[in-house]
């Protein structure tokens, strides 16, 4: 047996932007779409909260201790910094290789 407890409440809300929520959320019902967009907010509010936290002990240097992440990824930049050789459109390329098929043709 599962318990659902619920408020009911009587609000005045435009109902342009009530049937764009339910569009959007997908659900049938307009109580259904508006607990939806509810849940949504909170969950991102919570996100926000958390990445501000986060955020800040950053900024004391108290998230990770010194050097961890050159211990953890030692070539991390290394990847994104490194300089690609680019081609000449002057310059021979090798051939593409064709695609091999699959089954009798």
């Amino acid at each position: 047996m599962h318990i659902v407890c619920m408020k009911r409440m009587n609000v005045v809300l435009n109902e342009d932007l009530v049937e764009e929520i339910r569009r959007a959320t997908g659900e049938r019902t307009y109580s259904a779409a508006i607990a939806t967009a509810l849940e949504d907010f909170r969950r991102r509010h919570s996100f926000r909260e958390a990445l501000r936290q986060f955020e800040e002990a950053a900024k004391d240097g108290g998230v990770f201790y010194p050097g961890y992440e050159e211990e953890v990824r030692p070539r991390a930049y290394s990847i994104y910094y490194a300089k690609q050789k680019r081609v000449s459109a002057d310059e021979k390329r090798a051939p593409k290789q064709k695609a091999r098929r699959r089954g009798a043709r």
